[in-house]
Parts: structure tokens; sequence; C-alpha cells
């Protein structure tokens, strides 16, 4: 089977006189015609062309619907197995890279829970880690560091105290 002739496509018809699927591509130049004698045959195709495809119906004689349609099926049911594992691998990568939040059944770390959020080079170009930036870290960090400097001032206030006491 033909792979990546999405960008030559131009429509695909059902034949009934040879019960097949003909993929009709033009280059510019010459039309070229791929003959899909088994709708099976689809599955071999580039994601690109079952999304192609998928998003340009195939024409037929409404005698022949039912043949016609198992080709448009097949090539439904292959894109929406390829969407389930986009979904499954894009839910990978955001956990990787910890942008999603996701149940644990953890107790929280407390150096982890007082850990200071910084905005880093890797999280540029991240709409979501971006947006949490400008709505809610930034914030966060002054708040925190706020908080460290009057713990600080208090602990130097403390020592102070003491030290005069010892005199």
């Amino acid at each position: 089977m033909e792979q990546d002739f999405y960008r030559d496509f131009k429509g695909w018809v059902f034949n009934p006189k040879t019960c097949e699927a003909v993929i009709m591509l033009f280059d510019g130049k010459t039309w070229r015609y791929i003959h899909v004698l088994d709708p099976m045959w689809l599955v071999n195709c580039s994601k690109k062309d079952i999304e192609c495809l998928f998003f340009n119906k195939i024409m037929y004689y409404e005698a022949n619907k039912e043949q016609a349609l198992r080709y448009q099926k097949l090539v439904k049911r292959h894109n929406e197995r390829m969407e389930k594992k986009m979904a499954e691998a894009t839910k990978r990568a955001r956990w990787r890279l910890e942008l999603g939040s996701f149940e644990t059944n953890q107790t929280p770390i407390e150096s982890e829970e007082r850990k200071i959020p910084r905005w880093s080079k890797s999280m540029d170009g991240i709409k979501e880690k971006y947006e949490w930036w400008i709505n809610e870290g930034r914030h966060e960090r002054k708040r925190m560091l706020a908080e460290r400097a009057e713990e600080r001032e208090r602990k130097r206030k403390y020592r102070e105290r003491r030290r005069n006491m010892k005199e």
C-alpha cells in the first residue's frame, strides 16, 4: 500500500463494477489511482493518510452503500484507535512533565511543600505552566519569600534578646 499520499489526494470512490475503493491522486501533472480491493489494506496507510480518508468521505451509489461504508467504517475505527493511543501518550507525557493533577495516596513531604516555586526555561512554551505561573506561581513565591523573611527576622530578634540577657 502506498504511503503518504495525502498531499496529492483528490477523493475516493467505491467502484461497483470491481467492488473496490479507488483513491484518486493528482500531483499537478498526472492522475494516479490506488485500487483498494480489501478494506483491511487501509490499515497499512500512514496516520496522515487515515486522517485524510476519515475527513473526506467515500463517494458511492446508494445501491452500494453497505459495501462502500465498510471502507469508511474501517477508517473511522482505525482513526479512533489512533486517537486513543495519542490520548494515552499525551496523558503519560503530561504525567512526566507534571502538568496534570493525579490522585495519590502519599502524604506530603514537608521539604517539598515548603519549596518556593521558580520559573525555569524548561517551562517556556508550555501554555498551562505559563498560565499557572502568572495566576498563582509568582504570587505564591512572593508570599513564601515574605514568610521566610519574617521567620528569619523573628529568629534574629530572638537571638538578639538571648544575647542581651546573657550580658
